[in-house]
């Protein structure tokens, strides 16, 4: 059963119910109560373009007003193009950081792509999502760095924001050190209990491995949960129906069990249940009903509201917490690194603790040469 907190997420527009029905398999045919101009927004916020374009049935394209069909053919280009150097990129990276003996594994929409999509360019990929051990972490950033990648001025740490940006062009990698920047979900999977079950990948080359369908599907549905309250899109939610509808009941059943064990079910049900609202996903209520009357009470539960105010957010990440951590959080977002504030403000010379006082008091840096570099 879908909770209360996420009804404001279920399909409430015309377009919503457009997308509904070319996600679905239902009569997509284009409803005069639509403007293309609304369609288009509701595609691109849900980074559903390219999908909807490999869905739509050839009766409902000749009903869509021409504008609409400009859009949606250009942006299945756009993926197709990035996927293609994607894909270069990442067998460039991968087999060099394994001869490096720094393992990498895919998340999110990589792995995703080429298991469970008919076509990798069906689902839009911003960016590449790479997870590797925090011992590797340095290597593996300037192993990218000496391929060309820029490093963004975003803060890092041990806990304020376990992961890192860098760009080459167009293809943009995200090095993450842990599955989650929150705390709530940082430990809910491994990396090494993630390695031992990987899966291959082979359109990317013999170094290049995702998840178990397992693990993608856990992370999934916990990222998505992340999400809910700031950045709800039916990318992800879609993943989750691929991979929930190809499963065999026993499978399902037995990966909840494993989400009841690591305190996640219930993020995992909220999931399936919207993502069966929306899509229509098939699986068994009456054993997702059962096993949600055994859960014990989860903290993770609470990312499951639509609206959640940066004070929620902060207290649910303090919450999951020992006291030693809110101390190393308090000091990596209070007295940040000094690389990072030189970057920020592009100046190498300046007395630190004035740039820390610039950043307390929220005054804006210099974009730094490698900032200008991306424009």
């Amino acid at each position: 059963m879908l909770p209360d907190a996420l009804a404001p997420l279920l399909p409430s527009t015309p377009a919503d119910a457009f997308v509904q029905r070319a996600l679905s398999g239902q009569s997509a045919v284009w409803d005069a109560a639509l403007t293309a101009r609304e369609v288009i927004a509701t595609l691109e916020a849900h980074r559903i373009g390219p999908l909807v374009c490999a869905q739509l049935p050839p009766d409902a394209w000749t009903t869509l007003p021409m504008e609409l069909q400009t859009w949606v053919k250009a942006s299945a280009r756009r993926q197709a193009l990035l996927d293609i150097q994607q894909t270069l990129a990442l067998r460039e990276l991968l087999a060099l950081a394994r001869d490096r003996g720094a393992p990498v594994l895919l998340l999110k929409g990589v792995p995703t792509s080429h298991r469970h999509y008919a076509e990798p360019h069906h689902r839009v990929k911003t960016d590449v999502d790479a997870l590797i051990r925090p011992a590797d972490r340095d290597a593996f950033i300037k192993l990218l760095e000496e391929l060309g990648y820029l490093r963004s001025d975003g803060l890092t740490g041990t806990l304020v924001n376990r992961q890192v940006t860098l760009t080459r062009g167009d293809v943009a990698v995200d090095v993450h050190w842990s599955v989650s920047n929150t705390a709530l979900f940082a430990h809910a999977l491994d990396f090494d209990t993630m390695w031992a079950e990987r899966a291959p990948i082979p359109a990317l080359g013999e170094a290049a491995y995702g998840p178990s369908d397992e693990d993608l599907f856990l992370h999934a549905c916990f990222h998505l949960a992340v999400h809910l309250s700031y950045e709800f899109a039916l990318v992800w939610l879609y993943d989750i129906h691929l991979m929930a509808s190809r499963w065999a009941p026993e499978a399902l059943e037995r990966c909840l069990r494993r989400a009841g064990r690591l305190r996640i079910l219930r993020v995992c049900l909220a999931c399936l249940a919207l993502s069966r609202a929306w899509f229509g996903t098939p699986y068994a209520e009456e054993v997702c009903a059962g096993l949600a009357r055994e859960a014990a009470p989860e903290l993770s539960a609470r990312t499951l509201a639509c609206r959640l105010s940066r004070l929620s957010r902060l207290q649910m990440e303090l919450a999951a917490l020992s006291w030693r951590e809110r101390f190393i959080l308090l000091r990596e977002v209070t007295l940040p690194p000094a690389d990072y504030l030189r970057r920020r403000y592009a100046d190498a010379t300046t007395w630190l603790p004035w740039l820390h006082a610039r950043r307390w008091l929220g005054l804006r840096g210099q974009a730094s040469p490698r900032t200008e570099s991306r424009r």
